[in-house]
């Protein structure tokens, strides 16, 4: 079985057109969640939703797509995934009926020991809870999508390698709601593990 090194997936020949395609990217101001916008705009889609804190990053990232894509269809929804309430309020700026793609990408790691405005250990509620929360308010225009003559509807989520540094306990769900401050970096995988 071949290993990541063996990925030959390039952007521009393997990511077919998106027209009429909704699409939302948690995490979309900066890194890979900025790139990915950036990717698929030039694929043609009906409208790209992503999230994020930053406003700044936002304008700008929107900006850089429109001087090369001047038609793309483009909407920050200013959400901070470490709060439940923030989900709520910024998902209300969902307008389409439609969402065919939902990229989780949103995530946080090795920050230092938190919770979170709910009280969940935060890189917990910033990469587990935060992108289930926001696939759980749209999922309904999703399975609503599903039901369209050809229709192609995905949820992708993103993780990384981090799972395999998590504690050999795995996910202790009764110390969801403390720091875990002897964890820091052990949080981050298995947050990481349960997307």
């Amino acid at each position: 079985m071949g290993g990541i090194k063996d990925i030959n997936f390039g952007p521009e020949r393997d990511i077919p057109t998106l027209t009429d395609k909704v699409i939302l990217v948690t995490g979309g101001t900066a890194g890979l969640g900025s790139n990915t916008v950036k990717v698929l705009a030039k694929h043609n889609p009906s409208h790209i939703y992503f999230t994020g804190r930053n406003d700044n990053a936002a304008s700008a990232l929107i900006e850089s797509i429109k001087k090369n894509i001047p038609s793309a269809g483009l909407t920050f929804l200013p959400i901070d995934l470490s709060s439940l309430s923030s989900i709520a309020a910024g998902i209300k700026m969902f307008k389409h009926d439609r969402l065919d793609i939902f990229m989780g990408n949103a995530g946080i790691m090795a920050v230092p020991a938190a919770l979170s405005k709910d009280g969940y250990e935060i890189q917990f509620a910033t990469n587990h809870l935060g992108n289930a929360a926001v696939l759980h308010h749209l999922l309904p225009i999703m399975l609503k999508t599903a039901e369209l003559p050809s229709s192609d509807v995905r949820i992708v989520l993103n993780t990384s390698l981090g799972w395999k540094f998590r504690p050999s306990q795995g996910i202790v769900f009764d110390k969801l709601k403390t720091t875990q401050e002897d964890l820091t970096f052990g949080t981050w995988s298995r947050s990481d593990k349960a997307r």
